[in-house]
Parts: C-alpha cells; sequence; structure tokens
C-alpha cells in the first residue's frame, strides 16, 4: 500500500517534467546573440514553433539532424525482408 502511495507520487512529479523537459543546456557565451526563427508545420493552418538559437546551437542542431537521417538511411538499408521461396 505505501509502495503505490510513493509511486503515485513519483508519476505526478515525473510526468510534467517529461512532458515540459528540463533547461536546455546554456550558451558557452551568454553574450552571443539569439535569434528566432518559426517553424511552420506543413499542411497547417496553425501557428507554427518559435525557437531562438544562437548560431552555434543551430549548426550543432542541424549537424544532429544530419545524423539521425543519416542512421535511419543506413538502417533501412539492413532491414530488406528475405526473399520468398518460389511456390
Amino acid at each position: 500500500m505505501i509502495a503505490r502511495i510513493l509511486l503515485s507520487a513519483l508519476a505526478i512529479i515525473a510526468v510534467p517534467i517529461a512532458v515540459h523537459g528540463a533547461e536546455g543546456p546554456r550558451p558557452a557565451n551568454p553574450q552571443a546573440k539569439r535569434t528566432c526563427e518559426v517553424d511552420q508545420p506543413t499542411g497547417s493552418r496553425l501557428g507554427g514553433i518559435r525557437r531562438c538559437r544562437t548560431a552555434e546551437e543551430r549548426d550543432a542542431h542541424k549537424q544532429e539532424a544530419r545524423q539521425v537521417v543519416d542512421r535511419m538511411q543506413a538502417f533501412k538499408a539492413t532491414m530488406c525482408a528475405p526473399p520468398r521461396p518460389a511456390c
């Protein structure tokens, strides 16, 4: 019974942190100029997501996104289904 109470209290605390996320890393140079851009989802009439980053953060994000795409494409090439035997 006590374990259930503790687990539910932990869930109440952990869920908002998981949904909203922790604060991002601080830039190395606090004086660096931050520029904001709005990412509009394709096909949506609703407002986009505003992202404010320094040039260094923007470059790091682009590099990380490129690495993710490369990994996905490399994994996709190895996911071929085995050939079916002829009947």
